[in-house]
């Protein structure tokens, strides 16, 4: 019988975008790392993991959804003989009492209600929240901006929230650029393109950055396109609304979101990057946009800063006037685009997913040892 420790990771959001691409990275890498864990990885459907694994993982069904009550129960029964039990998001099996790291990537759902407009949604959120940074061991989280914020809003020490940055998965390690024409007006797109990734909550400033492109002067602006790659969700009305106030109907458009080989497609093609956002954890599609080499255009607040560093241009998300001024400098100058895009590839490869899963294994280590 193996008298290897046991680690659970609760994997049910495989498949999701964002979180669930992170478990899936980090299974990868803990695949091809050299360790002494067994791994049990809870999640909906055997092949949502990556494969192949080897036999040190064994796969554990958990068909719970989401922020449902079941998960309360399925989570703390599957996981009751581990060694130690890693939560990636918040949602942690509230009566589980051994040994717990959970992964809070930012407080986008306590600080921005429109992330969660329900009250009830808002309730959970922040209790969940409280209840994860309580129970955890370790919280991991994403940049040194998140951490801040967890330790002054859920009253966390700083010795228990470890910074792991997130990171740029394997594909993105030997980009070959593509084009597809056809499939790009199929998008809607038939000209050069600013490209935005995300959703379209406020908090990402999507309306802002509309009014942004109006400012750029029409002789530079009617040669380029607006592309806003996201769900159309509650927000998506209004935005589309403002376009038709600010005459941009041909200019702007709304992919909705999209495959991973149409944002390929997307990336490959685009001529700037911009990601004005008022807050963000980390900020992953601008990372993404840097490992193509486009150029970038970040807010100057949050945790943007800390990814791009010195190889994309800081502005002001409040001030449209400096978003303009920035995507103008860059649509005007060519061999500035091609300097930004250099830094920004160079900067991109300084998020290793193989080193940031080493340091997955390390904190485990250490919470065992504790």
């Amino acid at each position: 019988m193996s008298t290897r420790t046991k680690i659970t990771i609760d994997a049910r959001m495989l498949g999701f975008s964002g979180i669930g691409r992170y478990i899936y990275d980090l299974l990868f890498n803990f695949a091809r790392i050299e360790n002494e864990f067994n791994f049990e990885i809870i999640a909906p459907r055997r092949e949502l993991l990556p494969d192949p694994l080897p036999p040190t993982f064994r796969y554990v069904c958990g068909r719970s959804p989401i922020y449902g009550m079941g998960e309360q129960w399925e989570i703390a029964r599957l996981a009751r003989n581990t060694d130690l039990l890693h939560c990636p998001h918040y949602n942690i099996p509230y009566f589980y009492r051994g040994a717990l790291v959970v992964t809070i990537q930012d407080l986008t759902h306590l600080l921005h209600r429109d992330f969660v407009p329900y009250r009830a949604a808002y309730l959970y959120a922040r209790f969940m929240l409280g209840a994860a940074a309580s129970h955890a061991r370790q919280i991991i989280t994403i940049s040194e901006f998140s951490k801040h914020a967890i330790c002054s809003q859920l009253k966390v020490p700083e010795n228990k929230v470890r910074v792991i940055y997130r990171f740029l998965s394997e594909r993105y390690r030997h980009l070959q650029k593509s084009s597809d024409p056809a499939r790009l007006a199929a998008l809607g797109i038939n000209s050069p393109y600013i490209l935005f990734v995300g959703l379209l909550k406020p908090h990402k400033n999507v309306y802002g950055l509309i009014r942004a492109f109006s400012m750029i002067p029409p002789q530079k602006r009617h040669s380029y396109q607006l592309v806003l790659t996201g769900r159309k969700d509650r927000a998506y009305p209004s935005l589309l609304q403002l376009t038709r106030e600010l005459h941009l109907e041909r200019q702007v458009v709304f992919t909705g979101e999209v495959s991973d080989n149409d944002l390929h497609l997307l990336y490959s093609g685009a001529t700037v990057f911009v990601l004005a956002s008022f807050n963000e954890g980390f900020g992953v599609p601008a990372l993404e946009a840097m490992a193509y080499g486009i150029p970038v255009v970040a807010a100057n607040s949050s945790s943007l800063p800390e990814v791009v560093g010195n190889a994309g241009l800081l502005v002001d998300p409040q001030d449209g006037s400096a978003i303009a001024n920035a995507l103008e400098r860059l649509l005007s100058d060519p061999d500035f685009r091609q300097q930004l895009g250099r830094l920004g590839q160079e900067r991109a490869c300084l998020f290793s997913a193989r080193e940031a899963a080493q340091k997955h294994l390390e904190l485990y280590r250490e919470v065992l040892r504790a």
